[in-house]
């Protein structure tokens, strides 16, 4: 359960100010991006998500529609250059595909978008004990513009997660997740707005269809 729950991180984005380690004065910054990010039970946004694998001279390119929702998840949905929606939990990741169809998949098949949802659902859920526990921090910025920088401190991690990078504001606005393999992704946020509650369709996603009663 370690394992899964430090797989929370991810982010990249310039800001203009300069880099120290994670010091006395950096915790209650960190702090205040949290309290603000706490404070959104629902958030929607636009994403558009590039991955430059190193096998590869172009990049792959993809985008779509982006929800945190507090005590559900988050529900990535991919709507170019094919329709795919994945629902991850805590522990569990849903794919449906363009027809409706549903298939649970591990942690481990999508661990680009299990680490992205890892990390939103930290800083969302104010949860910044399990980042520091995990992670070595680098903190620019205040509240209003900040860029978190994320080094493993697990060797299980290292083993796949290079480095991440995080940056926003009010919301989170981007984000690079660095592979051990050399691939790096880079996801943009744009147009994000917060919500008091998932919708009935959304929540239809996190939970999947009802049961078929028995006979």
């Amino acid at each position: 359960m370690a394992l899964v729950r430090i797989r929370r991180a991810l982010l990249a984005l310039a800001a203009c100010c300069a880099c120290a380690p994670l010091g006395a004065a950096e915790p209650a910054t960190l702090a205040q991006i949290a309290a603000q990010m706490g404070q959104h039970a629902v958030v929607r946004a636009e994403f558009t998500q590039t991955r430059q694998m190193a096998i590869m001279k172009r990049p792959l390119v993809s985008s779509g529609r982006v929800l945190y929702a507090r005590g559900h998840g988050v529900l990535w949905q991919a709507e170019q250059p094919n329709r795919t929606t994945y629902a991850l939990g805590e522990d569990r990741i849903a794919e449906i595909g363009p027809d409706g169809a549903r298939r649970e998949r591990g942690v481990r098949e999508v661990p680009g978008l299990a680490q992205v949802s890892r990390v939103l659902r930290a800083l969302f859920d104010a949860d910044t004990a399990v980042l520091q526990q995990h992670f070595e921090l680098s903190l620019r910025g205040d509240a209003a513009r900040w860029e978190l920088d994320l080094k493993p401190r697990q060797p299980q991690l290292a083993q796949f997660l290079s480095a991440l990078q995080v940056s926003g504001g009010r919301f989170v606005d981007a984000v690079r997740l660095d592979e051990a393999s050399g691939d790096v992704t880079q996801i943009q946020f744009r147009n994000s707005k917060s919500a008091d509650a998932p919708s009935a369709e959304e929540l239809l996603l996190f939970r999947g269809p009802p049961a078929p009663p028995k006979r």
